[in-house]
């Protein structure tokens, strides 16, 4: 999610077990991959704690929160240019900060009901919705709001 979230940055996020959440294009969220997501009870949900970042020993690759940013909600049609354009049913995306890398060939996705498509701010070096498809709803644990760490960096979210 770089340049927006470092690897080192920590972040707030609300969550949606928490409170009735609607989710949003520009959203950062975070979410359980859908290639690789294990059943996690509501309890679990509840009281664990998230590590943004490469895998660690203690969690199985199932288990791992992804943070990534929405760009399509159910039911959009969403076309990445040659030149790494994201467009969302015709109309150009843009977020502060963020440039578009350029691709080999254009592609086109459709999203399901009940899903959404996630991409990385790091578009040319991002595994997100181009690799591991639609993230179904069942699969968002909540929204990033702050970086709260380190110290230096601290600072809202622009979910734009």
């Amino acid at each position: 999610m770089s340049p927006t979230i470092r690897v080192q940055d920590r972040v707030l996020v609300v969550k949606d077990d928490i409170t009735n959440l609607s989710y949003d294009i520009g959203d950062i969220v975070v979410f359980y991959n859908p290639l690789t997501h294990s059943e996690i009870t509501y309890v679990d949900r509840l009281i664990e704690s998230f590590k943004i970042g490469p895998f660690n020993q203690n969690k199985e690759a199932s288990d791992h929160a992804y943070i990534k940013r929405i760009v399509g909600l159910p039911g959009d049609e969403i076309v990445i240019d040659t030149l790494g354009n994201v467009y969302r049913n015709n109309e150009l995306l843009t977020f502060k900060g963020i440039l578009n890398e350029t691709f080999t060939s254009q592609e086109k996705y459709n999203i399901p009901n009940n899903s959404y498509f996630l991409l990385g701010d790091n578009r040319s070096n991002s595994q997100d919705s181009r690799i591991f498809g639609y993230v179904p709803v069942e699969n968002l644990i909540g929204k990033a709001i702050f970086v709260v760490y380190p110290y230096e960096n601290i600072q809202k979210l622009d979910n734009d």
